[in-house]
């Protein structure tokens, strides 16, 4: 398994020395649910610095008037090269097939990509991977495995996307509370006591599961089964921590991993409510 970084800081480079086989780069102003962001310039930036893998993430809704610059944009990743681009609308898809552009997609419609049936007709489509739910069991993961050949992604380690609306909800909620707007709250379920990170910003509001996902218990297993890449988040963990992490998963180190990210191992013995049966 190929191990991709997420990096928050500004010095991406540094990380890529300690064992990481490339790193996921969301699109400013076209992706949502990360917590930083970098334009076209920077990404042809890194592709020129390295020969480390490059991902793009372009995972917002697309409205009509959105559409040209999309297909700008999707024709200048093409030329500066990258290794695959992570999406959510069909808009993407339909872009690519039209203009005929070479460029490798990966299916990410967070926790829609949840059997290997779906990944397979966008196989057949001729998207190249698919970056699993994060909210399927360890048996289901390993199902997919066997019964798919796209190259698969999983997030390893990292703060798990929960949920996403369009409505403004933290300026709404303020608003009804006469209070002063925060863009950043923590809230907790009632019935399961679980906190939950709620971030808005000017494409909505993102709702993050408040403790760290961390599979560090089934890598083996998954490495084993022959899924092609696995993520780790740097969030919140300072510098030497984040390469700490790194060099604890090239290296597999489970004991490390745990200590410094914590067990929670999410839906992978334990079914979501929240499926199409």
């Amino acid at each position: 398994m190929k191990i991709l970084g997420v990096i928050r800081d500004d010095n991406y480079l540094e990380y890529l020395n300690e064992g990481l086989a490339g790193i996921i780069l969301p699109l400013k102003d076209y992706s949502v649910d990360y917590f930083k962001y970098y334009n076209l310039l920077q990404i042809e930036g890194y592709k020129k610095s390295t020969d480390k893998l490059c991902f793009v993430v372009i995972n917002k809704m697309i409205f009509n008037n959105e559409l040209d610059s999309l297909s700008k944009v999707l024709k200048e990743l093409e030329r500066i090269k990258v290794d695959g681009v992570f999406f959510y609308d069909l808009a993407i898809l339909n872009l690519v097939r039209k203009n005929h552009l070479n460029l490798n997609l990966i299916f990410n419609q967070t926790h829609m990509v949840a059997n290997s049936d779906t990944i397979n007709l966008y196989s057949s489509l001729g998207v190249k991977g698919a970056y699993l739910s994060n909210e399927i069991t360890k048996k289901e993961i390993l199902k997919i495995r066997e019964n798919t050949k796209s190259d698969l992604f999983i997030l390893l380690l990292g703060r798990a996307v929960a949920a996403m609306s369009r409505r403004n909800l933290l300026t709404s909620y303020f608003a009804n509370k006469n209070k002063e707007k925060k863009d950043t709250i923590i809230i907790k379920e009632p019935k399961s006591k679980q906190e939950f990170l709620v971030i808005e910003n000017k494409f909505g509001t993102s709702f993050f599961y408040n403790k760290i996902l961390n599979l560090s218990n089934v890598y083996k297993s998954l490495d084993d089964s022959g899924i092609n890449y696995g993520i780790i988040e740097q969030g919140n963990f300072k510098k030497c921590e984040y390469k700490e992490l790194i060099r604890a998963f090239v290296n597999f180190d489970k004991e490390k991993i745990d200590k410094l990210a914590g067990h929670n191992r999410g839906f992978l013995y334990r079914e979501t409510i929240y499926k199409v049966k």
